[in-house]
């Protein structure tokens, strides 16, 4: 049996495994200065951890970031996930609009990332726009999002471009996909 590790990296320690340190396929992410741990989950099929800025709360958040491995789930393709999440975002939110940030491959796996924004989000009625990348590994499926309530100006766009090409899916046990965080 296959364990698997989400690891979330401060510089210089680990702040938030999802399981185990052993030798595995894991998502690496480096979460933003000043984020913290608001929630955590995990079931047989599923393990998520919400982060948000120190001071703000799960239920009270302008910026958000969440990660999810689906375990055993690495044979749904990335672009079917996202075209599922696109279809559900527009029924909840009239006018939601989508764009493509990448599509191919990243580390030897297969991914896809894009934007969504809702004009006008069911909870605060606010704007919401979300950045995700959903990347099939050779084991599990992985999602990242990250969401604010505002539009992020040209500052945090280039933040958040580098947010998205440092984390990635790695294995520690298949040369070439070496797990090193960028």
């Amino acid at each position: 049996m296959h364990r698997i590790v989400v690891a979330v990296l401060t510089f210089a320690a680990v702040l938030a495994p999802l399981a185990s340190a052993e030798a595995l396929e894991q998502m690496l992410l480096k979460p933003p200065k000043g984020f913290k741990v608001v929630a955590e989950s995990k079931t047989d099929t599923t393990s998520t951890a919400v982060m948000v800025p120190d001071g703000q709360s799960v239920a009270n958040w302008t910026e958000k970031l969440t990660t999810q491995v689906l375990f055993k789930q690495a044979e749904q393709s990335p672009s079917a996930y996202r075209t599922r999440s696109e279809k559900a975002a527009a029924a909840e939110c009239p006018g939601a609009t989508f764009e493509t940030i990448k599509d191919g491959t990243e580390n030897l796996y297969p991914m896809v990332a894009w934007t969504e924004t809702c004009p006008k989000a069911k909870d605060g009625g606010k704007p919401e726009i979300t950045w995700s990348k959903a990347v099939r590994g050779r084991e599990n499926f992985y999602l990242l999002q990250k969401a604010h309530r505002f539009e992020p100006d040209a500052k945090q766009r280039k933040a958040l471009v580098r947010l998205f090409d440092a984390s990635r899916v790695c294995d520690t046990r298949v040369p070439g996909h070496r797990c090193k965080q960028k």
